[in-house]
C-alpha cells in the first residue's frame, strides 16, 4: 500500500468512525437523555429545553445552533475545525431526528436515574469513537476554545463553565433542582467514558528504580518479566554518588514481580510506580491521540 493509499484508507476509516459515533450519541440522546429532560450540557442541553418547551425536533435544533458555531470556529481558529467536524455535526442531527421524528421510537426508560447513567455512557462512547476518528462534535467545544483564546480561561475550566451554565439554565427553565444533579452526573459519566476510550480501560505502570545494583535488577527484569529496561545516569545529591536509574513499563499484573526482584537484589533501592495511560511503541497497545494527523 502506497503512502497516498494509506492516507486515503485512514481518512475513510475516520469518517466511518464519526458516523458510528454519531449514531451512538444520538441513541443516548433520544433513547435516554432528552425525553427525560437530562443533558450533559452543550448544544444538546439547549436542544433539550427547546424540545420540551416548543416541541422543536432536537436534531434540527442542534444543527441550527451548530452551523453558526462551526462557521465562527473556522473564522477564529482556521481550518482545524474542518470537514470532519461538520461531518459529525450533520450525522448527529440526522440520526437524532431519524430516531425521534421519522421512526418515532419511544424512549428506552422513563426512570431519570437509568436515563442519566445509560445516556451518559452512550454519550461518552459515541464522543470517544468520534474523537478516535479525529473528529469533534462542535457545540460547547467551540465555545470553550473561544473562551480560552479571548478570556484566557484554561480549556478544562472553559468546558466546565459552558456545560455547567447550560445545565443550570435547564434546571431553572424546568424548575427542578433534581435535574441539575442528574445532568451533572451524566456529564461526569460521559467525561469518564471518553477518557477510558481515548486512554484505554487498562493502564500500564511506569516503574523507576534507583539502585547501585542496577545491572542485576535490569537483567532479571528483562529475563523474567520479558520487558525492556532503559538505564539513565544519575547522581544522588545527598550522597554525591553516581548511580543508574532504571525505567520500564509493565502491565498491572507484572508490578509485584518487578518489586520482588528489586527487593531481593537491593532492599534499599528507591522505587516509584506511576500510572501510564497512553502508550505507543513495540510491545504495547497503540492509542490514538486527539487531532493526530
Amino acid at each position: 500500500m502506497t503512502e497516498t493509499e494509506r492516507i486515503k484508507y485512514r481518512n475513510t476509516l475516520d469518517y466511518i468512525k464519526i458516523v458510528i459515533g454519531a449514531l451512538i450519541m444520538a441513541s443516548g440522546l433520544m433513547f435516554f437523555l432528552i425525553p427525560n429532560k437530562v443533558s450533559a450540557g452543550g448544544v444538546s442541553g439547549i436542544a433539550t429545553i427547546l424540545y420540551h418547551v416548543f416541541q422543536w425536533p432536537a436534531g434540527v435544533t442542534m444543527l441550527a445552533m451548530n452551523i453558526p458555531l462551526f462557521i465562527l470556529g473556522v473564522k477564529v481558529f482556521g481550518r482545524k475545525f474542518g470537514i470532519k467536524t461538520l461531518w459529525g455535526i450533520i450525522w448527529i442531527s440526522v440520526f437524532t431526528d431519524l430516531i425521534d421524528v421519522i421512526f418515532e421510537l419511544p424512549p428506552a426508560t422513563e426512570d431519570p436515574i437509568l436515563a442519566t447513567v445509560y445516556g451518559g455512557v452512550l454519550l461518552g462512547v459515541g464522543l470517544g469513537v468520534i474523537m478516535k476518528g479525529r473528529g469533534t462534535t462542535g457545540g460547547s467545544d467551540i465555545l470553550a476554545r473561544i473562551m480560552n483564546k479571548y478570556f484566557h480561561f484554561s480549556l478544562g475550566h472553559s468546558f466546565i463553565l459552558v456545560d455547567t451554565g447550560i445545565i443550570i439554565i435547564m434546571g431553572v427553565v424546568f424548575r427542578n433542582i433534581d435535574l441539575i444533579l442528574f445532568c451533572m452526573i451524566s456529564l461526569v459519566i460521559s467525561s469518564k467514558v471518553v477518557d477510558m476510550l481515548i486512554e484505554g480501560i487498562t493502564s500500564e505502570k511506569a516503574i523507576t528504580i534507583i539502585s547501585g545494583k542496577w545491572e542485576m535488577i535490569a537483567r532479571r527484569i528483562m529475563e523474567e518479566v520479558k520487558r525492556g529496561v532503559t538505564s539513565m545516569g544519575s547522581v544522588g545529591l545527598y550522597t554525591n554518588k553516581e548511580k543508574k536509574t532504571l525505567y520500564c513499563v509493565v502491565s498491572n499484573r507484572q508490578i509485584e514481580h518487578v518489586r520482588r526482584i528489586v527487593k531481593q537484589e537491593d532492599a534499599k533501592a528507591f522505587v516509584t510506580v506511576s500510572n501510564v495511560s497512553i502508550l505507543q511503541g513495540e510491545g504495547f497497545r497503540e492509542q490514538t491521540t486527539l487531532n493526530e494527523e
